[in-house]
């Protein structure tokens, strides 16, 4: 059997591991696109219906956004400063910051903590009701910096990485 900290650090190996090939994939698909100069400009709205969107909590699709909220109900987590190597088919990836509400004294103050990170969108399906286009259904944050925040008193630490499934309706959730 083996101790708590030999299984932490296995734990934080594969992390760092699955973190790793998240990056080795995302520049294997940007470099050679931006090597031919099939880079695409940023857009707000979607334009192609083969291209997979996400969907925004006003049931907006976008390609490639600068920003997107996670929380739906109250935006108290979402990703901003975006920054995209690509936009396929079957995946995007971005670098920017995960903005959380830390609840910091109470979460109706509105005090966000910021994390960087880098973001992969994966899992593209049919939206239903709308014929013939697709949205991404996960998305994966990897964290590259601090992961340490304040909250109510208590110091607290976000994993490594974190997967949300993202909603036909807009944000994260089912």
């Amino acid at each position: 059997m083996r101790s708590q900290p030999d299984r932490t650090r296995l734990k934080a190996a594969a992390l760092v591991l699955c973190g790793i090939a998240a990056i080795a994939i995302a520049i294997a698909v940007a470099v050679p696109a931006l090597a031919a100069g099939r880079a695409r400009p940023a857009s707000r709205t979607a334009a192609a219906a083969s291209v997979p969107v996400v969907i925004t909590c006003a049931l907006q699709p976008q390609v490639r956004p600068s920003r997107y909220v996670l929380a739906c109900g109250d935006a108290g987590a979402l990703i901003i400063r975006l920054s995209w190597a690509s936009w396929g088919s079957s995946a995007a990836f971005a670098a920017g910051t995960y903005s959380l509400n830390s609840c910091t004294p109470t979460c109706m103050a509105r005090h966000f903590v910021n994390f960087p990170m880098l973001a992969a969108l994966w899992r593209a399906v049919l939206w239903p009701g709308h014929a013939g286009k697709r949205y991404f259904s996960r998305l994966t944050l990897i964290f590259t910096g601090n992961r340490a925040y304040r909250s109510q008193g208590k110091l607290l630490h976000l994993p490594p990485t974190l997967t949300f499934p993202l909603s036909a309706s807009g944000g994260a959730g089912p």
